[in-house]
């Protein structure tokens, strides 16, 4: 039975009230998330239609492949305001597939979909919301919440000492903000202030972290679940970068602190409220070993899915992010040709090209931190210099 697989990456913009106010710097993407759909190959069963905005490059085709991760794609132009799902409406290429496995569940993705298999759409949006995230982990008693504000004075009492000011569909690092100062508080303040719009933030203390991690569980229509595992995640600030299996320590933390018992509660949750489908849990283990099994909730697939199904097929995946300058030229080809090593997989770069760019790789490796200064040195010596590198987790 063949599946259609496909997304919008972005899909926290098309879940945002047009009707809220936005944070300082919290404007649009850097269009970054169009060029990921791709990603989703790591979704696909052998014969599995992937739809994406361009075609995925053949030398990525190729690698993917040779790692047992085989598709067919069709290519889908979107205009620049729409979404991949809206691109396809009233075309009758999908309706052969049996299934229908979107990233997300948008209003144009339910309009879409031929198989009845999706749950509403308003409901995929408020359980997605911070907001709503926030105010189950205050009615478990769970630690790490915060506080709701919907106004600039709100907004100012909630701020004791260094505290992050979320936008409720915020996602990887974007309207987020430290607010750490009187005048970073002003600024924001005043911004907020004069765009005469509703407000809703959840404002949240900084905590000192031990380390991310995210669960991963999925929800049936008739209200069953089953906890899939859980992933430990790379941050470079607010934005995740990667994903890796889960070391030993946070293996015992999650066990001895009955964070599968708190999936279960959040599992019944998003079902009473409507919802079914992939559920991601962002969560963290603070310094003094508290573990925070609810920071938000990612109602959808997620990258940190993407790397634990990946495991699965290939003990050891890790997934990383690198961004790349890239000179006049040069593009994904020259990343898979600059890496000919097994435990290397490019997973997405297709649109890369002058002057820069991001690509993902997957590493299957016992030992990380060599196959990274490798990769590191292969790409600078082909003239892909990576910027600003970081760990995988």
């Amino acid at each position: 039975m063949t599946a259609v697989v496909l997304g919008t990456f972005d899909a926290e913009r098309w879940w945002r009230p047009a009707d809220l106010a936005t944070l300082p710097a919290a404007a649009a993407a850097d269009g970054a998330a169009e060029s990921m759909d791709e990603l989703l190959a790591g979704f696909c069963a052998p014969g599995d239609l992937l739809v994406t905005r361009r075609p995925v490059a053949p030398a990525v085709v190729s690698g993917l492949a040779a790692r047992g991760i085989t598709f067919r794609q069709h290519a889908c132009p979107v205009p620049a305001a729409g979404t991949m799902e809206s691109a396809l409406l009233g075309s009758a290429l999908l309706r052969s597939h049996a299934e229908f496995r979107p990233y997300a569940v948008l209003p144009d993705t339910v309009r879409l979909d031929w198989t009845d298999g999706l749950p509403p759409s308003p409901v995929v949006a408020e359980v997605n919301s911070k907001s709503w995230s926030n105010d189950l982990a205050l009615e478990l008693g769970l630690p790490g919440t915060g506080t709701v504000v919907r106004s600039v004075e709100e907004l100012t009492a909630a701020v004791d000492g260094t505290v992050v000011v979320k936008d409720p569909y915020g996602v990887s690092g974007r309207a987020m903000l430290e607010v750490a100062t009187p005048g970073v508080l002003r600024a924001v303040t005043r911004t907020l202030a004069r765009q005469d719009r509703r407000i809703e933030l959840l404002v949240q203390p900084k905590f000192e972290k031990r380390l991310d991690f995210s669960g991963h569980l999925e929800v049936f229509r008739d209200g069953g679940w089953e906890f899939l595992g859980v992933q430990a995640m790379n941050n470079r600030g607010f934005r995740h970068i990667g994903s890796a299996p889960p070391s030993v320590e946070l293996l015992d933390l999650v066990e001895r602190s009955g964070y599968v018992e708190v999936l279960g509660s959040v599992a019944k949750a998003v079902s009473a409220a409507g919802y079914w489908g992939p559920v991601g849990v962002d969560s963290m283990v603070l310094a003094d070993g508290t573990v925070v099994p609810v920071l938000e909730i990612n109602a959808r697939r997620s990258l940190g899915l993407l790397s634990l199904l990946l495991a699965r097929r290939m003990p050891g995946f890790r997934l990383w992010q690198l961004e790349l300058r890239v000179p006049e030229g040069l593009g994904v080809e020259d990343v898979v040709a600059a890496l000919p090593w097994p435990e290397v997989i490019v997973l997405s770069g297709s649109g890369l090209a002058a002057p820069g760019g991001r690509v993902y790789l997957g590493l299957v490796t016992d030992d990380v931190r060599r196959l990274q200064d490798a990769v590191v040195a292969a790409l600078t010596a082909a003239g892909l210099v990576p910027r600003g590198v970081a760990d995988a987790a």
